[in-house]
């Protein structure tokens, strides 16, 4: 039987997983590297951090967390915020199986549900939440668009979007023929629709069109790409993403890793935080 989009999306996320959510606090974003970081579990702290900082705590509404793999961000976001409900969707029933066993074991079943879903596909009652924060998983999404439509109905009116999202320059990608194969192969084996090529302005354009009021967009692709790929082309990560995802895939992440810095330096891809506000 053919895999759609989705499954290959849950089957590459599924390798290793019992194993890897235990590992690096469970976080599984490319985090915010900066001089003094100091390993994996410190960066994607940050990245949460830094993504949070101008956040308020509310003690009120209903957030959706989109993407949310082992749980880690979704943690952070109750922390920081304070809503009285998160809850947490993911494409992955191991991811989402995890998130459950971890936010048991915190007495915080009542305050936080995980639940498989596809983003694109999801339905909630218009007008439901106060937040929509996804972290990376959107350039995955067939399509993203679809995503963000979804989030916008979703949101209450004055409710906030926040994302941290990888964005690539489709006409750098076709400027030669060499860029074009190392983009097209990143793509396809990371599970990145051509649908979600599209550059920063690309995307605030797609906001505004929505109904969006962009309150901020800011590239930091210097603070997470080079970071995040010297990381894992260390022999002591290479070594662990073996013994967690198995030789095949453990190499294809150490590549990508290599790739995803390769194409950055050349100014192919690059990496935003937006806020971004349903109109009153």
């Amino acid at each position: 039987m053919k895999l759609t989009h989705e499954n290959k999306v849950e089957k590459f996320y599924s390798h290793g997983s019992d194993t890897r959510g235990f590992q690096d606090g469970g976080f599984l974003s490319f985090g915010y590297w900066t001089e003094k970081t100091i390993d994996y579990h410190q960066a994607a702290d940050a990245l949460i951090n830094r993504l949070l900082k101008f956040e308020k705590p509310l003690n009120q509404g209903v957030i959706l967390n989109i993407a949310c793999g082992y749980g880690a961000e979704t943690v952070k976001i109750y922390e920081k915020i304070r809503p009285d409900k998160i809850i947490a969707i993911d494409i992955t029933t191991s991811h989402i199986e995890f998130a459950q066993r971890q936010i048991n074991s915190l007495n915080l079943s009542d305050r936080i549900h995980f639940e498989k879903m596809d983003a694109c596909d999801m339905n909630f009652q218009p007008d439901s939440f106060i937040y929509v924060i996804a972290i990376e998983g959107p350039a995955h999404f067939n399509t993203r668009e679809v995503f963000l439509r979804k989030a916008y109905k979703a949101l209450k009116p004055g409710g906030i979007l926040l994302l941290s999202d990888i964005v690539a320059d489709d006409l750098k990608t076709k400027k030669s023929l060499y860029n074009k194969i190392i983009a097209n192969f990143c793509a396809w084996r990371w599970h990145m629709p051509k649908a979600n090529w599209m550059t920063a302005e690309e995307i605030k354009t797609l906001l505004k069109e929505i109904g969006f009021t962009i309150d901020k967009a800011e590239s930091v692709g210097a603070n997470v790409y080079p970071g995040f790929s010297r990381f894992n082309l260390k022999w002591k990560s290479i070594k662990n993403a073996i013994y967690i995802r198995g030789l095949r895939i453990g190499l294809l992440l150490t590549f990508i890793s290599w790739v995803l810095g390769y194409v950055y330096r050349r100014k192919m891809i690059d990496y935003m935080f937006i806020k971004a506000i349903k109109p009153s």
